[in-house]
């Protein structure tokens, strides 16, 4: 009877698991970041998502510590501007973003402007794959990379979404954040932001500013 009980509770789960498996798991490395996937709505950005099988669309990033080698990050993050990838996969596949190593300032800057890099399989074949950038205005902070890859993925002349925050080669369309609508928590962390993203000389300006020197 203990059998029948203990079966009859573990057999569904092994079959969820093996649904769970079949997915197509995309993985990207620790300097880019997974923003927006086509089949499902990501809440935050991550560094590896289950995907239905068939034809994909995905929004990358490459994010990095402006000195890579820093444990600190006192320097703030380069990040690039999301990249729409393209690929088809099936149940059970793992497909893997692998790119360049960057080791210095001054690579990460150069390659945030331009990032490169391929799609594996687990056996570290190639997977073909188109990739567009898109030119978001704005805080990356306040866009919403759902919305912002159903407007790029959306048939011509059917785009219901709003695209202030979107500039692509087709619109050019200014994104604007209105502060007075945020929230104390929202206003802090895009203060926060903004500062890991300016460089040393706008931080000293901002901490005399900010101290009354």
């Amino acid at each position: 009877m203990m059998k029948k009980i203990l079966l009859a509770f573990t057999l569904p789960l092994v079959l969820a698991s093996q649904v769970a498996m079949a997915d197509v798991t995309l993985k990207v490395p620790g300097n880019f970041e997974i923003l927006a996937a086509q089949h499902l709505e990501i809440k935050k950005a991550t560094k590896t998502v289950a995907l239905p099988e068939g034809d994909q669309q995905v929004l990358v990033r490459f994010d990095s510590p402006t000195n890579p080698h820093s444990m600190g990050q006192s320097m703030g993050y380069v990040s690039s501007q999301p990249i729409l990838i393209r690929f088809s996969a099936n149940d059970g596949e793992v497909v893997k973003l692998v790119a360049p190593r960057v080791d210095t300032q001054q690579d990460v800057k150069r390659f945030a402007k331009n990032p490169r890099f391929e799609l594996t399989d687990a056996a570290g074949k190639s997977v073909s794959f188109e990739s567009e950038k898109v030119v978001v205005s704005g805080s990356p902070l306040m866009a919403n990379y759902n919305d912002i890859l159903a407007v790029q993925i959306a048939p011509s002349g059917k785009q219901t979404l709003p695209q202030p925050t979107v500039t692509t080669a087709h619109s050019q369309a200014v994104s604007t954040v209105d502060i007075n609508q945020l929230t104390p928590a929202q206003t802090d962390q895009l203060m926060k932001d903004l500062y890991q993203n300016s460089d040393e000389k706008r931080r000293k300006e901002f901490m005399r500013w900010a101290l009354g020197l």
